[in-house]
């Protein structure tokens, strides 16, 4: 047999490899021919090489980054100066407290921007879910500092005695700019609205803690699934549903539940409370609504609420809080 002497050339390796988590293998074919060295003929052979590299990091998808920058501030600003003059060059009331309401709106969507790269900031909880009791809280609070900001910047442009508590040409002796009467029911309102806020993502909390069924949890995100949601937007921690991010909160998280045992299906506890929230803030604007129309002089007091619908707010959020508390999925095995 002929001694034969290889000539094979150096195997070239892609230089374009792909981006990805896994190990990447190259394969080059590249023929060499076999001179023999006592003259006779030898078919060619392919000889193959392959190249592994190290694993390279898929980049994970884009999500919302906060950033605040110079126009947050600038525009936050803005807002805040104009809620201050805004009274001073608009003549009707009723009107200055419209603005007012849209430039605290405007101011908390800004801030909410700029701190947490999504302007639905301040109403997207820490499972990156949009929170009914955060929607509630705000509603409130803006409805009741625009009208409280109102009154007390209108009643200084009335008469400016006021702000010394001294007769003047539309105040009594001894009344203030803020010195304005509001009813105890409204403020127990702002108390029952904040204990929602404060116990939700306590009693929540609790289920973190708790294993998950396995068959349940896969079932839900094949429903969530369903419903247009990105399977990689959902997981779980213990018995609790988590958006990933922040940017797949969606408005319908007003409406679910938040197990793995309910995310999925609608919740009729979440929506007594957004019924109850819903009617009587929009009740108690147009009565505030009436109130700067109507009135000329300073403003003394607010309007109260009625004890009755006060006692069904408190119900409802009770019921709220209770229906969080009580399990609704099923331990490992069952």
């Amino acid at each position: 047999m002929a001694d034969i002497t290889p000539e094979m050339s150096t195997p070239s390796v892609a230089a374009n490899i792909p981006v990805t988590s896994e190990p990447v293998t190259t394969v080059s074919s590249e023929p060499f021919t076999a001179v023999p060295t006592n003259g006779s003929t030898v078919t060619s052979v392919t000889a193959t090489a392959s190249v592994t590299t190290a694993p390279v990091p898929t980049p994970s998808p884009a999500s919302k980054q906060a950033k605040w920058t110079f126009w947050h501030s600038v525009s936050a600003l803005a807002a805040l100066v104009a809620t201050g003059c805004v009274s001073w060059f608009v003549p009707s009331r009723l009107t200055v407290w419209i603005i007012i309401v849209v430039l605290l709106t405007l101011f908390i969507v800004i801030t909410a921007n700029g701190t947490t790269g999504d302007w639905r900031g301040a109403l997207i909880d820490d499972r990156n879910t949009i929170s009914l009791s955060r929607l509630q809280m705000s509603v409130w609070t803006i409805l009741i500092l625009s009208a409280l900001l109102t009154a007390g910047i209108t009643n200084i442009r009335l008469d400016p005695l006021v702000l010394t508590g001294h007769l003047g040409t539309t105040s009594s002796g001894g009344f203030t700019a803020l010195g304005i009467n509001i009813p105890s029911n409204i403020w127990l309102l702002l108390g029952i609205a904040t204990t929602s806020l404060v116990a939700t993502p306590l009693i929540l909390n609790t289920k973190t803690a708790k294993p998950a069924d396995d068959g349940q949890t896969q079932t839900t995100m094949n429903q969530l699934a369903q419903q247009r949601r990105d399977g990689d937007s959902v997981t779980n921690k213990g018995q609790l549903i988590y958006n990933t991010t922040s940017a797949n909160a969606r408005w319908s998280d007003l409406f679910t539940g938040e197990e793995v045992g309910n995310a999925a299906q609608f919740d009729l506890g979440k929506i007594q409370l957004f019924y109850f929230t819903f009617i009587l803030a929009l009740v108690y604007a147009i009565a505030l609504g009436a109130l700067f129309a109507s009135q000329e002089a300073a403003i003394k007091a607010f309007p109260d609420m009625d004890a009755g619908m006060l006692a069904l707010l408190g119900i409802s959020h009770a019921g709220y809080l209770v229906n969080k508390a009580v399990p609704h999925s099923a331990d490992p095995g069952q």
